[in-house]
């Protein structure tokens, strides 16, 4: 675009000049000029170009006098955006000592101060000298640009410090006036969590998913995690339902906050809500861990048995060991212990039995501790024992099969949802 702009300068500038020629037509007038004994007469027209002349020649005289120090500045800034480049890389590649030295000189030009402050405290931070990252966060305060960003930098070191109070402090004047950056609302939900005031987050964490600052897999783990410890902090009844209430269904059915949700219920005397919120959440997604808690919830006389419900899972999951060993349990709180003990005996057998093995040997030696089988209940919590040891259990015969528990199915079961074996299919 500079030459069309060059073109039409040009063009413009015959122009000009005939609409000058034609405003002073045949009266070029008169110009005097007198200072003391000396004076100078022309006409305006030869005046104009004196005029131009001596401005052009003043201006050739700047230009030249500028032309060293602009080629110093130029110099300067190239030498400066060098550094600046070199800081950068010194960061990413783990040298952080020299990474501060290159940006403490690019700072030296104007332009480039603040972001060479900001980079120079990124590795301040990296390497944990924490004198030097709050003098620099004193240099970042001073500038408007960057007064906010050093306010969220020194909450995140006191809470780093395990100075939660003051990082609230710090953050809590610019959430109320709507200035709080994406990361500062997580340190202030990280913060607030850990003062005991998880449930305040619920308001920030929909700010910091629209920000995308976590893979999905870290973001669920920390809005779990977030959510858990605010259903864990609820007093009563009443305050645990009217939080269970403000989350929205997706977050009622992560695992983890169902897992909190059901303790916390538990300790409530809030049994059949409990075992209705664990149902749903394995209805959404399968969770072993959530099987887990299913079978570990205390009898309720006022609640049906959830036996039955448990069976229906049967289907979708016959070889799960989490599965069966709930199963084994809750057989056991029903008494039916051929099933108590068929259902253990499969989680056993099955893959993943390595993880819960301790546990089926447990549940084994309840439940024959129950029927007053003092012998297989002994050497069944001694088997439980030796697992957790990393030995490996010994032969035990069942009360009810009368076969080895640890010796192969003879078929592959599988069962229908009552739990009944039927043939397996051939695709």
């Amino acid at each position: 675009m500079k030459w069309f702009r060059t073109v039409l300068l040009l063009m413009a500038l015959p122009v000009l000049v005939a609409l000058i020629a034609w405003w002073i037509g045949d009266d070029p007038g008169e110009v005097l000029i007198r200072r003391g004994g000396t004076v100078i007469e022309m006409s305006l027209a030869a005046a104009i170009i004196g005029v131009c002349l001596v401005a052009g020649v003043l201006w050739m005289m700047l230009a030249l006098l500028r032309w060293p120090v602009r080629f110093w500045l130029r110099g300067a800034r190239r030498r400066g955006r060098q550094r600046f480049f070199d800081g950068l890389l010194c960061l990413l590649s783990g040298r952080p000592v020299r990474a501060e030295q290159q940006m403490l000189k690019a700072g030296q030009m104007r332009s480039l101060k603040l972001p060479a402050l900001m980079v120079a405290h990124a590795a301040a931070h990296s390497r944990g000298d924490r004198q030097r990252e709050t003098e620099l966060l004193v240099e970042l305060a001073r500038a408007p640009e960057t007064s906010k960003l050093s306010v969220e930098l020194r909450a995140r070191n006191e809470l780093k410090d395990g100075r939660a109070g003051t990082a609230i402090e710090l953050l809590t004047p610019l959430d109320h006036q709507g200035q709080l950056s994406p990361n500062g609302a997580r340190i202030y939900a990280e913060a607030l969590a850990q003062r005991g005031r998880s449930r305040e987050t619920l308001a920030i964490l929909p700010r910091i998913l629209r920000s995308r600052q976590m893979p999905d897999a870290d973001w669920l783990a920390f809005e779990s995690r977030l959510l858990a410890r605010a259903v864990a902090e609820t007093t009563d009844a009443i305050n645990l339902h009217s939080l269970w209430s403000d989350l929205n269904r997706d977050q009622k059915r992560l695992p983890d906050v169902a897992l909190a949700y059901a303790r916390r219920a538990v300790q409530l005397n809030l049994i059949p809500q409990a075992a209705t919120e664990l149902e749903a959440t394995l209805k959404h997604g399968w969770a072993a861990s959530v099987v887990i808690a299913y079978g570990l919830l205390p009898t309720d006389p006022k609640a049906p048995p959830r036996l039955r419900t448990a069976e229906t899972w049967l289907e979708a999951q016959p070889r799960d060991s989490a599965l069966l060993l709930t199963l084994g349990r809750l057989a056991r709180q029903e008494r039916h212990w051929i099933k108590n003990e068929d259902y253990l005996r499969r989680a056993l057998a099955h893959e993943g039995a390595k993880e819960y093995a301790a546990d089926i040997w447990e549940e084994l030696g309840r439940g024959y501790a129950e029927q007053g089988d003092a012998e297989r209940a002994a050497r069944a919590l001694s088997n439980a024992l030796a697992v957790q040891h990393g030995e490996k259990p010994q032969k035990l015969i069942g009360k009810h099969q009368a076969e080895d528990l640890l010796a192969p199915l003879p078929v592959a079961e599988e069962r229908d949802a009552m739990g009944i074996p039927r043939l397996p299919a051939h695709g």
